[in-house]
């Protein structure tokens, strides 16, 4: 009989207990990022790496929405992720088992992964340098929203750590590992330039981009030129 009231009381317990309080998340950041040098100049640690077990943990509600999102929107989807680190182009490997956390408008997590989709990068093989700072237990984007990445077709292989961001800055300034098509080369390179900049000796950067210049894209030889000029007082020829 005691043992039967000991169950009852336990049942009891479980039925009627108040619900817990609903997860904290941190603090969310929206802001307005563009590009691979936005990303580069606000991110603590850029990683070569990948994202998997996407899936999203809960929703927030928000009375006032931050800028710039719009007023309308009300509720926010948390989604989490393990990372898998392999090499360090800024910062560093964070511990192992660290997730990712970032806070999506739209209840599809994996939809904001893939933010370079349009230059056909995403056909394997992929490897792929994310923007991420440290932020408690977790991994943070730079902004929320989605995680920004840069994808290039290349197959990952292992190199020294000390050769990660001269590797990122090489395949930055390579506009087909990236997917572009010839009449975006300049887009491309433009978009890479100031980060490939903060990594490569001046003369390096410099040769590269007379080379790159060649390119039979009108559009590409002019802005490249006028880059040239502009940062280093570098003719094309």
């Amino acid at each position: 009989m005691k043992h039967q009231s000991f169950a009852l009381v336990v049942v009891g317990a479980i039925l009627f207990a108040p619900a817990c309080r609903s997860q904290e998340y941190p603090e969310m950041r929206f802001s307005r990022v563009f590009g691979v040098e936005g990303n580069w100049n606000r991110a603590e640690d850029v990683l070569f790496g990948r994202v998997v077990n996407v899936l999203q943990v809960g929703t927030q509600q928000i009375a006032n929405p931050p800028q710039p999102l719009p007023d309308t929107v009300h509720e926010i989807y948390w989604c989490q992720a393990d990372f898998r680190a392999a090499a360090a182009v800024k910062g560093s490997l964070p511990a192992p088992g660290k997730k990712v956390l970032w806070a999506v408008i739209r209840p599809d997590c994996s939809a904001y992964l893939d933010w370079d989709l349009d230059t056909g990068a995403n056909q394997p093989p992929v490897t792929r340098v994310w923007f991420l700072r440290e932020e408690g237990e977790y991994l943070r984007p730079v902004s929320d929203g989605g995680l920004f990445s840069v994808s290039f077709n290349w197959k990952w292989v292992d190199v020294p750590k000390a050769e990660a961001p001269r590797l990122f800055a090489s395949l930055l300034l390579d506009p087909a590992s990236r997917g572009f098509p010839p009449e975006r080369y300049s887009e491309a390179i433009l978009d890479a330039s100031e980060v490939a900049r903060s990594i490569l000796p001046k003369e390096e950067l410099v040769a590269r981009l007379k080379t790159l210049s060649l390119s039979p894209v009108p559009r590409a030889r002019e802005d490249i030129c006028g880059y040239l000029a502009a940062a280093f007082q570098e003719p094309c020829k």
